[in-house]
């Protein structure tokens, strides 16, 4: 019943041009291995993939911009210009601006990462082990409620930017003494930049979240509505009958579900 379902939804779309005359214009902020320039400057990467394989699927033509900063992310979330954003966590103040997918299409994890040099100096477990450190930040991140509440009380003070890919840099110069990312992309970056063996991550996570793709309600793409339902049913599918494994094999090198980090 649940692939009719879908087959319909597809069906739908298929059949119905007035939907397929727009481009769907998709946004998001640049971090390999879910989205980037290759060394050919093709767009590739986790997420591209997943929606690729979905929008193929329906037939939906759409364009991808990657922009420099969350914050100037942040302000398209109300352009009617533009449709979906990439890869965000549930937060209520978003939901005003934006309809988020059924479900999420990755889990991600957040860790400190520190110099080599001060593993075993500095912990993790409760804000408090962070007391008197000086942290990096990028505007625009959600972190935790209680991340910005400790910074907040001066438990630790921020070294704030506006593009995430500068705080690697400012960690390993000793800019300041941690700040916390996305670790499989961190990582990621940090092997092409030549860092792996400057840096380490401290094992207790900031937080691991669900990842979804997001619609904008000012969105004035038509059929958005039922694009979104599509979507959904598409994902779905994707992860029963084995295309999306495909596709988390080949970034991750291991299966969904298993750990990212060896």
């Amino acid at each position: 019943m649940q692939r009719l379902k879908s087959l319909f939804v597809t069906l739908f779309f298929l059949l119905s041009p007035s939907l397929l005359a727009d481009t769907l214009k998709v946004i998001g902020i640049p971090g390999a291995p879910y989205r980037f320039y290759n060394e050919n400057h093709q767009l590739v990467g986790f997420d591209v993939e997943i929606l690729d394989e979905i929008m193929d699927k329906l037939g939906i033509k759409y364009h991808i911009d990657l922009l420099s900063s969350s914050a100037r992310l942040t302000k398209m979330w109300q352009d009617p210009n533009v449709d979906m954003v990439f890869t965000l966590s549930k937060k209520a103040q978003r939901f005003k601006f934006l309809t988020y997918a059924d479900e999420a299409h990755i889990n991600l994890s957040w860790n400190f990462f520190i110099r080599k040099e001060n593993k075993n100096k500095i912990f993790f477990n409760e804000y408090d082990d962070l007391s008197g450190l000086n942290i990096g930040a990028t505007q625009g991140f959600a972190y935790t409620p209680e991340f910005w509440q400790a910074a907040k009380d001066g438990i630790f003070s921020l070294d704030m930017v506006v593009n995430n890919n500068l705080n690697l840099k400012k960690l390993v110069h000793g800019r300041f003494d941690t700040y916390a990312s996305n670790t499989v992309e961190t990582l990621y970056v940090a092997k092409q930049a030549g860092y792996l063996n400057e840096i380490d991550y401290l094992a207790k996570p900031l937080k691991q979240t669900p990842y979804y793709n997001a619609f904008v309600k000012a969105s004035d793409y038509k059929g958005l509505d039922k694009l979104i339902q599509a979507y959904n049913h598409e994902l779905k599918e994707m992860k029963q009958d084995g295309r999306y494994d495909e596709i988390y094999l080949r970034y991750f090198g291991v299966k969904h579900g298993e750990d990212l980090i060896q």
